[in-house]
């Protein structure tokens, strides 16, 4: 079977396959997670203008706009929503890929979902396809590590296809259909790891351009418009002219896994996932009530790959918001000296003194026996001694929610841009609520009553 009829097999199956409570459980914290990302990053000037521009598109076929909390047309919302859920940087992460599914699989799956007028069960097992399809794509980092080395962000390329994986999933196309959809998507797909190297603000419409694409591919598909088949694996398909691979990996050999979903690595904080181990241990040790003013140096070991990666290695100047999100050295010192990294510490902190001088004398030492969760940090203070923290002693939960944690950030986060906690804990109870056995709601419904708009469905 070739990868992408495979692929398009195993999404057409997930609109009635059987799912146990852990899956289901997981794409529903994968939903929370992003949507209150959305919420929060409602005021980042690329978000806003997405938004802008989104909200003039008209609301034929209309769904909700997560951040301004109007309506547009179905393309221009998923893409606004991937946007907002990108804006920040803050997204999960999927390590077999190397990319951000949050972004690309949960605005697709919700707004289509939403303007079908469908309901919970529906957006869930469009989760659940997306985050399968991606992981299966980065064949256990291999495709995905071919595709970096080229300049190719693994972000938006893999990113469209699982997104019309998503679609397929919920619009119940056959699987002719959805390997047809497979075969569109991963013929306009791609994105430049440029942006991110350099710190500009692409990066964010990379991915909603990709959300958007993989719904149109997934849509074209079900209007019978034919994909190349062998549009992955072709003498001129995506691994040989993107990854510059010349055969077949054995993981696309097998049928993606459902628990793909399970498996998603939550960001705890508003920096590239490839320092997210090194923040946490610095947050570690400002827990510790360790005084960052009396800090000499500081030894930074980080995963191999994570230190290679465009962008994590920049010193500064910090001139753009961006930079500072790449920056390893930066994570550290914001971590180190407030305790924190939000995206206001990225934005007006790329000026703060105390940032700089921890990031000036950091060092980052490459690891080679770790692994993505792994990160120490050693700290040699003023008269000599050290202290060290490795990030595998912070909270489990941290990166792979429960439901009490999923519950928790969603509140705080809908709280923190002005909805009431109870309008959260409503819509993660009936979330929830259905997965437990009880009504499938509607999602526009759903998301008007969270949104406090009239829903005339």
């Amino acid at each position: 079977m070739k990868p992408t009829e495979r692929l398009g097999a195993f999404a057409a199956s997930c609109a009635t396959a059987e799912f146990d409570r852990k899956i289901m459980d997981n794409a529903a914290f994968c939903w929370l997670d992003a949507f209150g990302l959305g919420l929060l990053a409602k005021d980042e000037p690329t978000v806003a203008a997405m938004a802008a521009i989104s909200e003039g598109s008209g609301a034929a076929r209309g769904a909700w706009l997560w951040a301004s909390g109007g309506k547009a047309a179905l393309a221009s919302a998923v893409e606004a929503n991937a946007t907002a859920v990108h804006g920040h940087f803050h997204d999960d992460s999927d390590y077999s890929s190397w990319s951000h599914p949050g972004s690309l699989i949960v605005p697709p799956a919700v707004s289509l979902s939403d303007a079908g007028g469908q309901r919970v069960d529906a957006a869930l097992r469009g989760i659940i396809a997306g985050y399968a399809a991606v992981d299966w794509l980065g064949a256990d980092e291999t495709v995905a590590r071919g595709l970096i080395s080229n300049g190719i962000r693994t972000s938006p390329t893999l990113g469209t296809i699982g997104a019309a994986a998503t679609g397929a999933a919920i619009l119940g196309i056959s699987p002719e259909q959805a390997a047809n959809a497979i075969g569109i998507a991963t013929s306009i797909t791609g994105g430049l790891l440029e942006p991110v190297r350099v710190g500009s603000d692409e990066w964010r419409i990379q991915n909603a351009h990709a959300a958007r694409g993989g719904i149109l591919a997934a849509e074209l598909a079900a209007r019978e418009v034919i994909g190349a088949r062998s549009a992955l694996d072709g003498p001129k398909g995506l691994l040989s002219s993107y990854a510059r691979m010349d055969a077949v990996p054995p993981e696309w050999d097998r049928d993606p896994n459902p628990d793909a979903v399970v498996r998603a690595v939550a960001k705890p904080y508003a920096t590239l996932g490839d320092n997210m181990s090194a923040a946490i241990a610095a947050k570690l040790l400002f827990d510790d009530r360790v005084d960052h003013q009396r800090i000499r140096s500081i030894t930074i070991t980080l995963w191999r790959p994570y230190s290679e990666y465009p962008g994590t290695d920049f010193r500064g100047p910090f001139v753009r918001s961006a930079q500072a999100m790449a920056s390893t050295v930066f994570a550290v010192g914001a971590m180190l000296s407030k305790g924190r990294l939000t995206y206001a510490e990225n934005d007006t902190g790329r000026d703060d003194p105390d940032i700089l001088r921890l990031a000036k004398v950091a060092t980052i030492e490459p690891d080679d026996v770790g692994d993505a969760e792994d990160s120490r940090i050693t700290l040699t203070m003023e008269d000599g001694s050290t202290v060290t923290r490795h990030s595998r002693e912070a909270a489990r939960t941290l990166l792979y929610h429960d439901r009490d944690r999923a519950r928790l950030l969603f509140a705080e986060r809908a709280q923190s841009v002005g909805f009431a906690r109870e309008r959260a804990n409503a819509m993660t109870d009936a979330v929830f609520g259905f997965i437990d056995g009880g009504p499938d709601p509607q999602i526009s419904k759903l998301l008007a009553n969270f949104l406090g708009r009239d829903c005339d469905l």
